[in-house]
């Protein structure tokens, strides 16, 4: 039946302008079923529901109708629409209601209560508990003083005596010396349990794991140490370590460059934004001591915060008055927009905003935001040359929302099922892990709270020479467009099996021809410019009355993409060297796609094996 496909025609005529009848703000709402439809004669189909399975036959213009009422709207409105859009049904308005009353009855359309009530209603899951709290640290002790600073307050107030683990990946001795000493000052004022894991400590750790998983002895190092390539960044090492050592249990992931309080900007609201392209809110201060006392402290528990919605269902999480949806919110909306969100639907991991330094190492997605952002964004030209550095901002949500995917680190993490490693190396090991994590447990959410936490980095970074060259994506951001836009639907349902089966699709991208491989390169990179460039076009073409100075680095952006396009130059993604060749760029695919496919190869193992020493892997540290 999920076959056939079906298009309905409304003939010849224009269509005419809905009428717009008066809206009643207490009546319900109402929107049709996703389904799939074969055709049973000239005049008849079957429709099947596709959440449920249910078939109903009917003629097909009553699929007419019911394909007019996929948005969330009241009766009237979809009678309104229905009148003007179906030709010769203008004087049928009360056969109409009856019909649309009838698909109500035989739950055809859903009214918002209903679909509600599917978002509150699932079985009770007791989450697992937290392991530890796990701090990933890189040759950054001032960085490491102020996060375990704004800790210690937080213990010395709510007395929450977590375990703490710092991840050290510091190449500088002295820095993992001066990281030691911190812990020790830290466990001296709050009588927290620590623990330090650096390099002597990741080295027994492997030895460990290759003892008891023999096959995956060969990729451990490249994995949780480095593999000797200390010049090649990788903050997915601190990561996979973090995910073994808290494997069937909970866990929170901070980095050294973070600091609390958790904050909230003054017009954030309470309730679950349904809508999946929700925008976020994008503030820019003057200088980062402005945006450190930006919004308003979150005067409770931050970690409890996030643990009262990691590893539960939604339904547990919506049942809570913060976390509940507004029936007014759905107006507008498909079905099959809101599929994400069941009742049952576990939430994986928590994350939220940041305010500080941004998270991202280029500011493309500046051009590209909403008119009030924009305003603010382009003031004046001196704060507009110092916004796009990004050094000074507040990014995040104003109400929480629901997804499959996220792009940063997420604060907390369910890790009681398998949860995949990512890359050891490169950035954007968090996009690459939340949507390898997306594919393996199909359903599963991650929550984005409307608060933020403090970012800080060591130094203000020159972001715009990145901003305005063209877009040159990174090796982790390839392979998460590779699953999201090349790979089939997987049926399994073992997220070991799907860890396997990406696996193997890397492996059949690393064995194509050189050919191949550079023309893969090619037309990924042709596509990424390409479709920054009609953005950028778009909102070009939207923003007439925007400062000079604004639409002049648009422009600037946009030809720069548009050289990139027609230059015959090496396939280059943004972790390979400048100088690399089209040979070269093929070679190094391959050999980053197999390496790749066999740390996923292995991980499940690994994580099996992780999880059944439980509390006393990170305890024999």
């Amino acid at each position: 039946m999920s076959e056939f496909n079906y298009q309905i025609s409304y003939g010849a005529q224009p269509a005419k302008v809905p009428a717009q009848p008066r809206i009643d703000p207490a009546a319900p709402l109402y929107a049709s079923e996703d389904g799939v439809v074969a055709s049973l004669s000239n005049s008849e189909c079957i429709f099947q529901v596709k959440r449920s399975g249910e078939t109903h036959v009917m003629t097909f213009h009553v699929l007419q109708a019911l394909d007019q009422a996929r948005e969330f709207r009241t009766l009237d409105e979809h009678v309104a629409r229905i009148l003007t859009t179906i030709p010769g049904l203008t004087a049928q308005r009360d056969d109409v209601m009856r019909v649309l009353d009838s698909l109500v009855k035989r739950c055809l359309l859903v009214a918002d209560r209903d679909f509600l009530e599917r978002t509150t209603t699932a079985p009770e899951r007791e989450p697992a508990p937290l392991r530890a709290v796990f701090i990933r640290a890189c040759d950054r002790p001032e960085q490491v003083a102020h996060l375990l600073a704004s800790l210690a307050d937080y213990e010395r107030r709510y007395r929450g005596n977590r375990h703490y683990v710092l991840v050290d990946d510091s190449s500088s001795r002295d820095a993992a010396n001066r990281h030691r000493d911190l812990l020790r000052e830290f466990a001296r004022a709050t009588g927290c349990k620590l623990t330090y894991i650096g390099s002597a400590e990741r080295e027994r750790l492997v030895e460990k794991f290759a003892r008891a998983v023999p096959h995956a002895a060969a990729i451990l190092p490249g994995l949780l140490v480095g593999n000797g390539e200390r010049s090649r960044f990788g903050g997915g090492r601190g990561w996979n370590l973090a995910l073994l050592l808290s494997a069937g249990a909970r866990a929170v992931l901070l980095d050294d460059d973070h600091r609390l309080p958790l904050r909230r900007l003054e017009d954030a609201r309470e309730g679950l934004d349904p809508n999946p392209a929700a925008a976020a809110t994008t503030r820019f201060f003057r200088n980062i001591e402005n945006a450190l006392g930006a919004g308003e402290e979150v005067d409770e528990d931050p970690f409890e915060l996030h643990l009262a919605a990691v590893g539960r269902p939604l339904a547990a999480v919506a049942r809570q008055s913060r976390y509940a949806i507004e029936a007014a919110a759905l107006r507008g909306l498909t079905l099959s927009r809101l599929d994400h969100l069941r009742g049952d639907a576990p939430v994986l991991a928590t994350h939220h905003g940041a305010y500080g330094s941004s998270r991202s190492e280029a500011g493309q997605w500046l051009y590209q935001l909403s008119a009030e952002d924009r305003a603010e964004f382009t003031r004046d030209r001196d704060s507009y040359l110092r916004n796009v550095e990004m050094g000074s901002i507040w990014y995040g949500f104003r109400q929480a929302r629901a997804s499959g995917v996220a792009n940063f680190t997420p604060f907390a993490l369910d890790n009681s099922a398998l949860l995949p490693c990512t890359n050891p190396h490169g950035r954007g090991e968090d996009a690459l892990f939340s949507r390898v994590t997306e594919l393996c447990h199909g359903g599963a959410l991650m929550l984005e709270l409307p608060v933020a936490v403090g970012h800080v980095q060591e130094a203000q970074r020159k972001r715009s020479p990145t901003t305005l060259a063209a877009h040159t994506p990174r090796f982790n951001y390839f392979v998460a467009d590779f699953i999201r836009t090349r790979l089939p639907e997987f049926s399994a349902d073992d997220p070991a099996q799907r860890l396997g089966l990406l696996a193997a699709h890397l492996r059949d991208v690393a064995g194509a021809s050189e050919q191949g491989r550079a023309r893969q390169l090619q037309e990924y990179l042709a596509y990424s410019r390409a479709d920054l460039i009609e953005r950028l076009q778009g909102q070009y073409d939207g923003a007439p009355d925007a400062p000079i100075y604004w639409q002049a680095d648009v422009r600037s952006i946009i030809e720069a993409n548009g050289r990139a396009l027609i230059a015959p130059s090496a396939p280059r993604l943004g972790d390979w060297p400048d100088g690399i060749d089209a040979a070269g760029c093929a070679q190094r695919l391959r050999a980053d796609m197999d390496e790749l496919a066999g740390f996923y190869e292995a991980w499940p193992a690994l994580w099996n094996c992780a999880r059944d020493q439980g509390e006393r892997l990170l305890g024999a540290v």
